[in-house]
C-alpha cells in the first residue's frame, strides 16, 4: 500500500519477499518473520516530474513480514517498514522516511481490512483503513503530504 518516489523499489522488494514469504506462510505452524534490508539509487521520476529539475533517490532501510498462517481470525499479515530516502538534485538534497506498521486482519464475519499507520512519503502521515472485501475507504487519513516543501529543497 505504501507508494511514490520509491514505489519502484519497494514492490519489487515487496514482490521478491511475497515470493519468499508465501509457500513459509502456507505450511502453518507458528508465526513466521522475514526481514530485507536493502539500500538502492534510483532517477526518480515522480519527483523529476513534481519539481521540474532531474532527482535521484537513494532509498536504504528494512521491511519485515511477519505473517500468521493458522489465526482464523485476528492479524493474518503485518508488514513493519523503516526506510530512509535521501533525494538529490544539482541544487539541493532532502532527506525524508516510510515508516510505519501496515496490517491484514480477518474479522470475525470473515471481512478483512487493511490498516495502514505511520507516514507514507508524499502521501500522508496517520492512519488508512481499507475493506479488502469491498474495497470501500473506513478511514482516510488526517495529514496529507504533498511534495511542495521537498521541491522547494531541491530546485
Amino acid at each position: 500500500m505504501r507508494a511514490r518516489p520509491a514505489a519502484a523499489v519497494l514492490l519489487s522488494v515487496t514482490a521478491l519477499m511475497l515470493a519468499a514469504f508465501a509457500p513459509a506462510a502456507a505450511a502453518g505452524g507458528k508465526p513466521v518473520k522475514e526481514t530485507i534490508t536493502f539500500t538502492e539509487t534510483f532517477d526518480d521520476v515522480e519527483l523529476t516530474d513534481a519539481c521540474g529539475v532531474d532527482v535521484t533517490t537513494t532509498a536504504s532501510g528494512r521491511i519485515t513480514f511477519f505473517g500468521f498462517p493458522d489465526r482464523p481470525v485476528g492479524p493474518q499479515d503485518l508488514t513493519s517498514v523503516h526506510v530512509h530516502f535521501v533525494a538529490t538534485s544539482d541544487f539541493g538534497a532532502v532527506r525524508f522516511k516510510d515508516v510505519g506498521i501496515d496490517v491484514v486482519r480477518i474479522q470475525p464475519d470473515g471481512t478483512l481490512i487493511l490498516m495502514v499507520v505511520g507516514q507514507v512519503p508524499f502521501e500522508f502521515t496517520g492512519l488508512l483503513k481499507v475493506n479488502l472485501t469491498t474495497g470501500q475507504v473506513i478511514r482516510e487519513p488526517v495529514h496529507i503530504v504533498d511534495t511542495t516543501r521537498v521541491c522547494r529543497l531541491l530546485t
